[in-house]
């Protein structure tokens, strides 16, 4: 599904890539939109593990903390490989986002944690002196998860690491300043 989008696998490729046969999938998933929805939440706990770790770590400055976050983020897209693939949480929002209630209602759920976490960074920012307490936190954080999206569209059209490390130069010269 990450690969070939969720209209791109049918429920027969998704039970050939785990071994099973095609009715055992429907003993663990209502359907394919419900596999669809557990694949995303498994993928986004399973990012958490990795990057997100950096968005609540007390021993890095607040501003560090995002930055370190995305710059992790960034060094994942080494092969080009990756870069085709974009995110899945994305990907699926874009493709199924005004399609399936279920979908949407996930990935905006997954979005706004992520929001989330970045906003509290930047409160704690305002709050230590290192930006502005005149910068709209709350817009700031939705711009930048927004525009992390959007690059990672980018990428995968334009098969560039450049659009990724453009974006890391706005958020750390301009967004973060």
């Amino acid at each position: 599904m990450f690969e070939n989008g969720y209209n791109g696998t049918g429920v027969k490729d998704l039970t050939d890539a785990a071994g099973i046969p095609k009715g055992s999938l429907y003993n663990y998933f209502a359907n394919k939109e419900d596999y669809a929805k557990e694949a995303m939440i498994h993928y986004y706990r399973e990012m958490s593990k990795k990057q997100f770790d950096y968005l609540v770590d007390e021993n890095l400055k607040p501003l560090d903390r995002i930055k370190m976050f995305y710059s992790t983020m960034i060094d994942d897209f080494t092969d080009e490989s990756k870069l085709k693939l974009g995110c899945f949480v994305g990907n699926l929002t874009q493709e199924m986002g005004g399609v399936s209630e279920v979908l949407r209602e996930v990935t905006c759920e997954i979005h706004t944690d992520i929001v989330r976490k970045i906003n509290d960074c930047l409160l704690d920012a305002v709050e230590n002196g290192d930006i502005s307490k005149n910068k709209n936190v709350d817009v700031l954080a939705e711009f930048i998860v927004s525009s992390w999206q959007g690059t990672l569209l980018r990428i995968k059209a334009s098969n560039s690491k450049e659009i990724l490390d453009d974006f890391y130069i706005i958020l750390t010269e301009v967004l973060l300043k």
